[in-house]
């Protein structure tokens, strides 16, 4: 009888310790948790998934993302899921945005974005995301004109500033150079910067000064006669300006500076102011014929031959018919050479309104300084028709 109940007591006890083995493997569970990425086993006695997290030391958040839920049942086997919410602040192409992520690093954040590869990022794209907000600067590609040095060209930039895109083309900006957007501007899609060139520099020439003219009354000359004194001389000076080109072409110009290095001589004039003698009434004027003869020798006591008296005589026929009292209303010229006005004659000797001579000396000298001689006087008055 005893034998039997000792034996009944044994079983007993191996059978609460089998039972009990059985009852701790239902409890007792191996799972995988990723966490961002990360995998670890993890053995736990937790029943669901959200207390298996609390375990290991994580909080679900709400931007957090976890999967089975956090309500699911663990089991022998099960695998967790967990990635954390990470906080972005934007700036797209100026415009900020923040956004929340379960990505673990820039680029696959990015790529969940629809950012593309060809865009700027201000973060490495291989980082890591930390739990902390991260701000990232996002530039899209964009087409730019810009002209510049008499070329222009088109470019695709990721800068963000005008200046920013300026300094990587290599193109300097001048203290005086003009840009038609402000070097701080954002760069917008199919912009056209146009960069004027300003410079500034001295340029020193040498100049003629021009002399002046001293005149003087005089009471031997009759009026509206002139007698050169002193023959006037042009000076010269070295002048400086400054000069202001656009794009190379000159647009303003400033004397700065003048040195004198000759300086320029007066010339002086002496003015008739006696009143003309009257005309002798009735005096006999010289004739055409007498005028001719009179001219033959002056021309030839020149030097010049026959050729040139048959010039002569054809110039002075058309302008007066050799007539020393020729005058012209319209014009005001006067004698056998139609002076203009008549009182230049008078350099060449008295009564210059009657005096054959005088008249004719003058306009020989006249002809031969303008002209050379009668035949080229001639020769002007044909082709200016009618003037000489």
């Amino acid at each position: 009888m005893l034998r039997s109940v000792r034996y009944g007591f044994s079983g007993a006890v191996l059978a609460g310790v089998v039972g009990g083995m059985v009852a701790w493997g239902h409890v007792d569970k191996t799972v995988s948790l990723v966490v961002d990425g990360h995998t670890t086993t993890v053995h736990t006695t937790a029943a669901r998934v959200g207390d298996v997290l609390a375990k290991a030391g994580y909080r679900l958040g709400t931007h957090d993302l976890l999967a089975p839920t956090a309500s699911a049942a663990v089991h022998n086997g099960t695998e967790i899921v967990f990635r954390r919410g990470r906080l972005l602040h934007l700036d797209v192409d100026g415009h900020d945005t923040s956004v929340w992520t379960t990505a673990p690093t820039v680029a696959d954040a990015l790529g969940q974005l629809g950012y593309s590869t060809a865009d700027f990022t201000s973060v490495s794209r291989s980082r890591r995301l930390p739990l902390t907000p991260t701000d990232i600067a996002v530039r899209t590609p964009k087409s730019v004109t810009v002209r510049h040095d008499g070329k222009t060209q088109t470019v695709t930039t990721t800068d963000s500033t005008v200046g920013q895109m300026l300094a990587d083309l290599d193109i300097t900006v001048g203290p005086h150079d003009r840009l038609s957007e402000p070097q701080s501007h954002a760069i917008a899609e199919g912009a056209r910067i146009v960069l004027t060139r300003v410079t500034t520099k001295n340029v020193t020439s040498t100049m003629s000064v021009p002399y002046s003219i001293k005149r003087q009354n005089d009471s031997s000359l009759e009026k509206g006669v002139t007698k050169v004194v002193k023959a006037g001389k042009n000076g010269s000076a070295l002048v400086t300006y400054a000069m202001v080109y656009v794009d190379g072409k000159v647009v303003g110009k400033t004397k700065v500076k003048t040195v004198t290095l000759a300086s320029p001589t007066a010339k002086v004039e002496k003015v008739g102011t006696k009143a003309a003698a009257p005309a002798t009434p009735n005096a006999p004027l010289p004739s055409p014929g007498s005028a001719k003869d009179i001219a033959r020798q002056l021309l030839l006591a020149r030097g010049w031959g026959d050729d040139q008296y048959s010039c002569l005589t054809a110039l002075w026929g058309k302008e007066s018919a050799w007539r020393v009292n020729a005058g012209n209303q319209s014009s005001g010229a006067y004698g056998i050479p139609q002076a203009l006005p008549g009182s230049k004659m008078a350099s060449a000797g008295p009564n210059w309104r009657t005096d054959a001579t005088t008249q004719i000396t003058w306009g020989l000298g006249y002809i031969s300084s303008r002209y050379g001689t009668p035949c080229g006087a001639w020769s002007a008055w044909n082709a200016h028709g009618g003037w000489y």
